[in-house]
Formats: structure tokens, sequence, C-alpha cells
């Protein structure tokens, strides 16, 4: 589902269904796939459908979950806005846990497949159905802002949905393209995203509306599990729930993550990272695809012992040149965005080149037990490589003005350790 740079519609879409360039054209791209909803805002008429099963009020539900959807690009046009909603549709919400999607998207219409432009977005309360092709549950607000690239439409759509369906636990799960570091949810209309630190000043003034923090924060879009994105975003959210690599275009499988909290809605917020992970990997068991959750409590530590792991590497001159070699970068294993790449595969590489460095080896080990018993509460483990958080490395130039701005960068030695490679790599 969540590619980074939108060139034009069809040559994305093909990346995303995995086409050969010479079948590109659209014909080729929907000629298999289930149409999408046509008419704004892709409701059909109530005699047309079995009617919606609308979960009783309740004065406080155990869980909110809240699914910010933008589909305002290729993933709208290619249906999977649609099947996402329809999957929630397969459980739909309960006494005990209200589902809310904030809905906006490009859409096709009619036989000559023309673009449908939803007029603002729709926050829908998501129903129980048996219709697998149409979305049946019924929006109670719409806006006329129609820019899903904003991270104060976000917030908007968090605090109505609070607003109407009170909850002790919340959700919120960000649904778009993804690209780390450079940010998320791309809409093509508006040619608005949401930087990384825009989104964690969204989340933290979520919080202060909340009182508290939202219990999981899950971004359903590549790339995004890096230590400066989760970083950001420690203060706002107890459980953080992302990948490192790209997600496919069927996204999250959502019936078979809802399913169980419905069945279950007493569990807390790791228990439903453990679920989204656990469930996210039965579903694509066999592909290249990786999910994690992480306990933020745990991140200013982990920053410490990378902090004290970039110090012994400045300390031991073999060490530096081992850990600032291209050589060793390039040998570790990278995600579809070339400079992000996964930590623990790094901290061995680097170890493999220095078998009397002990003070280096001893502060690795020291990250690697911590991101295995402390920071992440559970990894998919689909790829050997891969083990949960990726970090920036550059690949051919450090992009300090998109890195800088971070907090993970003001807090960590890691921007002045990227620096320093850079001016290793200029050397004659």
């Amino acid at each position: 589902m969540k590619r980074i740079v939108l060139v034009t519609l069809a040559a994305l879409a093909a990346l995303t269904m995995g086409l050969k360039a010479q079948d590109v054209s659209f014909d080729n791209l929907y000629k298999d796939l289930p149409q999408p909803v046509a008419a704004a805002p892709a409701v059909p008429a109530p005699a047309a459908v079995e009617p919606v099963t609308q979960a009783a009020p309740a004065a406080e539900r155990d869980w909110l979950v809240m699914v910010f959807i933008n589909g305002v690009n290729d993933l709208g046009i290619l249906g999977f806005a649609n099947k996402s909603i329809n999957d929630m549709e397969k459980v739909g919400s309960t006494d005990r846990m209200a589902v809310v999607v904030e809905y906006g998207i490009l859409g096709q219409e009619g036989a000559a497949r023309n673009l449908q432009f939803q007029r603002g977005s729709k926050t829908i309360f998501v129903g129980k159905d048996n219709d697998d092709q149409r979305i049946t549950s019924l929006p109670f607000y719409s806006s006329n802002d129609a820019d899903m690239g904003s991270a104060a439409n976000l917030e908007r759509f968090v605090k109505r949905a609070v607003r109407r369906f009170p909850a002790r636990r919340t959700a919120v799960i960000v649904w778009n393209h993804g690209g780390g570091r450079l940010g998320i949810a791309w809409d093509d209309v508006s040619k608005n995203h949401m930087e990384v630190d825009q989104l964690g000043r969204s989340l933290a003034r979520l919080k202060q509306f909340l009182g508290r923090k939202i219990d999981v924060f899950a971004t359903d879009a590549c790339l995004m599990q890096m230590a400066g994105v989760a970083y950001e975003l420690k203060d706002s959210a107890d459980v953080i729930v992302g990948s490192e690599e790209v997600i496919p275009g069927d996204s999250y499988p959502y019936a078979e993550i809802l399913g169980p909290l419905a069945a279950n809605p007493g569990m807390r917020a790791e228990q439903l990272g453990t679920l989204m992970v656990d469930a996210y990997a039965a579903y694509y068991a066999g592909e290249k695809v990786t999910l994690s959750a992480l306990r933020s409590s745990a991140l200013p530590g982990f920053t410490e012992l990378l902090n004290a792991w970039v110090k012994a590497v400045n300390a031991d001159p073999k060490a530096r040149k081992a850990a600032l070699s291209e050589a060793t970068v390039n040998t570790t294993y990278n995600f579809q965005m070339r400079d992000s790449r996964d930590l623990y595969d790094y901290l061995n590489n680097v170890d493999d080149l220095l078998p009397k460095s002990l003070a280096v080896k001893n502060a690795s080990a020291d990250i690697k037990g911590y991101l295995e018993g402390s920071l992440i509460i559970k990894d998919s483990a689909l790829i050997s490589n891969a083990h949960g958080l990726a970090i920036y490395i550059p690949d051919l130039r450090y992009n300090s003005a998109n890195y800088e701005k971070l907090a993970f960068a003001r807090d960590s030695l890691w921007d002045d350790f990227l620096r320093a490679m850079m001016e290793e790599r200029l050397k004659p």
C-alpha cells in the first residue's frame, strides 16, 4: 500500500500491484480487482443493502479505535481504502468497542472510470454487515476540509470521535503512504502531507485534550518504524506500532485485529500492540514484510545507550573507521528506502569487524539486549535481518534540514555521528 513518491497514478499503481511495465494501463490495473465504490461518499441507497447493525450507545466503552484513511491518491483509486473499511465492517462496533473512520478518497466513477473527487471528508461510525463489496456504515459528520494531508484535520477527527464515543482506551491509526523520516499521509490533490515533527506536535495536543497518552498509535503506512519517528511520538502514545518495510496494498488485516479486541475488550495497550503484530504476521506469512510494537517509555533509555555506543566508537580509532565505513553500511539490511536500515543488523556488522574492541562490543550488546528486552514489545520476525527498529543512515547525502528538526537529533548523538560519516566519505 504505501509508496513514497507519487509520479503518475498508472506507474505507481503498477508498483503497488507488482505489475510489469508492459502491463501498465488502467484497463489492466482494474481488470482483476474488485471495483471500488463509485458514488460519493461511497454509501449505497439503504434499500439496496442489508441494514447496518449499529451498536447500542454506551456511557464509556473500553476501546475507541480511530482510523484516519487518506485515500486521496492511487490507494483510493485502486479500492484499497474501501477494502479496509469493508474489513472493519466484518466485525463492526460493539457496546464495548467503537470503531470510527475519517474517510477521504479519490475514486472512479462509471464505465469510463473517470476520477471522482470527494468533496471534503466524512466521519463514519463502523457498523457490522455481511456485504464485503460496499460500505454500508453511515457517516455521522461531513467536513468541507478535503485536505487529508493535514495534521490539523487528524486532530479534529480524533477530538470529534472522542467526544461522541468516550472510551477508557484509545487507538489511533494513520492509513496512507509513508516515508519514514520524510513523513506520512500524502494527499495528491492538496499536495500536502504530515511531516514527522508536525505529527508529533499534533499528537502532543491530542494528549493534552485526552488528559493522558493515546494508548496505541499505529501507522498503516510504509517505512515508519524508525528511531527518529518513534522518538518524536514517545510522549504522546504508550505503544507505537509500525513497519520498517513496505506495507502491502491490503494494509492491516482489520477483521483479524478487531475481532479479538471485540471478544476481549479488557485488553491493555501492550496486548493490543502484540495482537496487531501477530495478526499482521499471520496474514502475510511467507512475505517479506515487517511490523513491530514499541514501548514508548523505553525510548529515552534506548537513546542513552545509543549515545554511549557512539562515544565508545569515537574513542576507538579502529572501531570508528569500521562503523563509518561505506562498506559496513552497504552490507547492512536496508528497506525500500535505502537510507532506512535495520539498527540491530548494523550493530552486528560493526561487531564482526571488531574482535578486540571490547568497549564498543559491550555497548553494542547493551543496545541489542535493550531492544529485545525493553523497547520492542513484539516483532513480526518475517525478515531475518529485520529486528523491529530502523535508523537513518544516509545512502548518498545527509539531509540535515529534514533530520535535525527531529527531537531524536536534539537528544541523541546520532546526527553528529552521521555528519562524521559523511565527512569520512569525502576524504580522498
